[in-house]
């Protein structure tokens, strides 16, 4: 019957039941929060201390000096700042960083870690001492460094422990480290880039010299096979190949002659056709030597001169000199060896011995003159060839050139790089507030634990209020009792406490 007393609309019932179970509330609300403010004195307070350091600051530079060192200073929305600043966290809570932090702190030297240390150690043999440790320093730090922005370029580095002046020096020594590592990884960057320029830049010097020294070498030969227009004009060949047909003519005519003029000497009764033979002279031999010398050069005339021109012609009426004197000298060694048989046969064997001295000559000649043709042929079709190849040399020196020059661009951009890295060392990354020593910690939060308190015993009482009230089984109303007992209530005595003060 009690719970027709939480009837909703029924506000005026609940006000009694408020008065009447006061204490009930009262009490649990008191109890909670004098149990909740206790209770904060007995936790252990934690204290943060924070850092501010600015990081790559504007660079007043010129646009063009920006350009060469390659300085983009791109906007960062939103995501990309969120990654920097999860990078930033990640770097300053490597093992790299609290291995520093360790060794100038000390904070290796707390017998707590020391003893879970060797713990963890013993039941992990693979793994070091000094290895276990950092890694329990490392994790036990992690949850304590807070990293943000804290405006723009600047990064706010926080440290919560439960000692003040540990807290201040972490913070402090974790901005120092920052900013050291940062600076080696910038200047190790810079200089990685450096000695890859260097290198390349060395490099293409030597591919340039390299084609530069191969496109002069084919020069020198393209000049040496260079040749007149008009000796590789189609007329001027085509007189050098009537020239060989004519030798060649001239071969068969001298050829035929010289079997006619052996039947003739077979008629003669004391001569042996199969071993006429002349022995030569001295003068024959230098004169025959001589003219294969003439001859041999033909060639080098060949791809200087036309086939018309003078040197060619004053050249043949040279060799036709030599030839008259060889024959001369044929017909005086025949009156020599031959003088027994009779002037008939010794003008027939003039005849032989010049035929076939003519023979000889022709002979040479018709080789000479195709080895001279075909060298000429070959020295046309040689120069497309170099001069592709000269073509090709001339872009592989350009892109050398090109790459060459880009390079010795980056290794000078490196060079200002270093340098001015190094003269703003002291403003790229700025310390902008050190870490000060707590005066007050931020955890416990007494005021706002102690309202949690004040309201959590305020539900405990007016719950405890509550379920009193239901577990109340007195008449509370009229209605209760004429619905208990069944029969209508005749009347009713009210409760006139104003009495009990006349009483």
């Amino acid at each position: 019957m009690a719970a027709d007393s939480f009837k909703t609309g029924d506000i005026k019932n609940i006000l009694p039941i408020i008065k009447k179970r006061k204490w009930l509330i009262i009490l649990p609300w008191i109890v909670v929060a004098a149990l909740v403010f206790g209770g904060t004195f007995l936790m252990t307070p934690e204290y943060e201390s924070s850092t501010i350091i600015a990081i790559d600051p504007e660079v007043k530079l010129s646009t063009e000096l920006q350009n060469l060192l390659g300085i983009n200073r791109a906007y960062h929305g939103y995501d990309n700042q969120m990654d920097q600043l999860r990078g930033i966290y990640n770097e300053i809570t490597s093992s790299r960083y609290i291995a520093q932090l360790s060794d100038k702190l000390k904070l290796g030297d707390n017998p707590v870690l020391i003893e879970n240390a060797q713990k963890i150690a013993a039941a992990q043999p693979n793994m070091t001492f000094e290895q276990v440790k950092l890694d329990l320093l490392q994790n036990s730090l992690r949850e304590k460094i807070i990293v943000t922005f804290a405006a723009g370029d600047q990064v706010r580095i926080a440290v919560q422990s439960t000692s003040p002046p540990q807290a201040r020096d972490i913070a402090n020594t974790l901005g120092e480290i920052f900013i050291d590592e940062k600076l080696k990884q910038e200047l190790t960057s810079i200089r990685s880039s450096q000695d890859f320029s260097d290198i390349q830049l060395q490099r293409y010097e030597n591919l340039l010299r390299g084609k530069t020294d191969q496109k002069t070498e084919l020069e020198k030969e393209y000049m040496n096979i260079q040749l007149d227009e008009s000796i590789t004009s189609e007329s001027n060949r085509s007189e050098i190949t009537a020239e060989v047909d004519r030798t060649n003519n001239d071969i068969d005519e001298y050829r035929h002659q010289e079997r006619d003029i052996l039947s003739d000497l077979q008629k003669v009764s004391n001569l042996s056709v199969n071993k006429l033979t002349l022995t030569a002279s001295e003068e024959k031999k230098n004169l025959e030597s001589e003219l294969k010398r003439q001859l041999s050069s033909i060639g080098d005339l060949m791809i200087k001169y036309t086939w018309s021109d003078p040197q060619i012609l004053n050249f043949k009426v040279r060799q036709n000199t030599r030839l008259n004197n060889i024959e001369a000298a044929n017909r005086k060694l025949v009156g020599e060896q031959y003088e027994t048989v009779g002037d008939t046969a010794r003008t027939l064997l003039v005849q032989l011995f010049n035929t076939r001295s003519e023979l000889d000559y022709l002979y040479s000649k018709v080789s000479y003159l195709q080895a001279a043709l075909t060298e000429l042929t070959d020295k046309m079709n040689l120069l497309p060839e170099y001069q592709a190849r000269l073509n090709q040399l001339d872009q592989e020196i350009l892109t050398a050139s090109e790459l060459r020059d880009r390079f010795k661009r980056q290794q000078e951009s490196s060079s200002i790089s270093q340098a001015l890295l190094q003269d703003m060392s002291s403003s790229k990354y700025k310390v902008v507030e050190e870490a000060k020593l707590p005066l007050a910690p931020f955890k416990p939060d007494r005021i706002k634990i102690i309202m949690m308190g004040i309201i959590l015993g305020l539900v405990i009482g007016c719950a405890a209020a509550v379920v009193a009230e239901l577990f109340d089984t007195s008449f509370k109303k009229v209605d209760d009792v004429e619905s208990y007992l069944g029969v209508p209530v005749m009347g009713v005595i009210p409760k006139i406490d104003a009495l009990k003060y006349f009483k």
